[in-house]
């Protein structure tokens, strides 16, 4: 199993709980304070079959090609699906500059957690923003480049969500992304974008 971007820890703890901390976790974390911050939770929680690495999770597919068989990816994004009414403090980093920026990092970081994926691997992409830039724009991005793909419907437990987007500014989009899941906000939690992908056999 593979965290691609894995700081500070927490999702990285919930797999390691739900693999009963037996095979093997490789958490990877590019950014130097949050990467010992991930480190020090999963001591402090006992984990003891997970590796981390300070390294960017764009290098790790050419790295590691074809060794996981499954992949998170919880990418950097501009978290727009956290920004709430009379909170200016969840909007004061927002900008279409950085879903502009978020996007390319979001592409690269997708292919590359694709690549490091084996036959018959599945990787789950997922945001915490609602710009189809971050998310069905980069889904379908990595479905054109590598036509080995599909895109799994994903059932969940929760009323509050919508399919994925097929077109966007009057142009249609990929009609499988109807398989990824948006996640609308409500008192208990964020909104969310989720797509689940496999490598064909």
């Amino acid at each position: 199993m593979l965290d691609l971007a894995a700081a500070p820890g927490g999702k990285t703890l919930h797999l390691a709980m739900h693999m009963r901390d037996r095979g093997r976790l490789s958490a990877v974390e590019p950014v130097k304070d949050r990467f010992f911050r991930l480190r020090a939770n999963l001591e402090r929680a006992g984990v003891t079959m997970a590796r981390t690495y300070l390294m960017d999770g764009r290098a790790v597919g050419r790295k590691v090609p074809g060794r996981f068989d499954r992949v998170l990816l919880d990418a950097p994004c501009s978290s727009e699906a956290r920004i709430r009414a009379g909170r200016p403090e969840s909007w004061a980093h927002w900008s279409p500059r950085k879903i502009a920026e978020q996007s390319k990092k979001q592409r690269r970081l997708l292919l590359s957690g694709l690549e490091a994926l084996r036959p018959g691997g599945r990787l789950l992409y997922c945001t915490c923003s609602f710009a189809p830039e971050e998310n069905e724009l980069v889904v379908a991005h990595a479905l054109r480049r590598q036509e080995d793909l599909r895109l799994l419907p994903l059932e969940l437990p929760l009323p509050n969500w919508q399919p994925g987007l097929e077109a966007w500014n009057g142009k249609a989009i990929d009609p499988r992304l109807r398989h990824s899941r948006r996640i609308l906000p409500d008192a208990r939690m964020d909104g969310f974008f989720l797509a689940l992908l496999e490598r064909e056999a």
